[in-house]
């Protein structure tokens, strides 16, 4: 609880939504090509990961799975792993791509 204007008030603070989008054989693994997920307040990646790997049985951090936070790769972020994820956030995983 909080005090607001000198009376007592209780603080809800509502879960922030995220876009996952899955790409290439993530995408069947995951049976969809993205979905809008809810996250409480203060979550960072790892929260995002533990879901990720309870619900698809990805195993992240997984040396075949690249997983990109708007646009910068987790491990590229200052904060890596531990780098709190935002409302209107969106993650693209997908396999290493290769070519040349």
């Amino acid at each position: 609880m909080i005090i607001v204007n000198g009376q007592w008030s209780i603080k809800i603070e509502a879960n922030m939504k995220i876009q996952i989008k899955y790409m290439v054989n993530l995408r069947e693994r995951a049976g969809r090509q993205q979905e809008e997920v809810s996250f409480p307040p203060e979550s960072t990646l790892q929260d995002v990961a533990a879901w990720l790997n309870a619900r698809y049985d990805f195993a992240l951090p997984h040396p075949r799975i690249m997983a990109i936070l708007n646009g910068r790769g987790w491990e590229q972020l200052p904060s890596k792993w531990a780098t709190p994820v935002q409302e209107g956030d969106i993650i693209c995983l997908f396999p290493p791509i290769s070519g040349g």
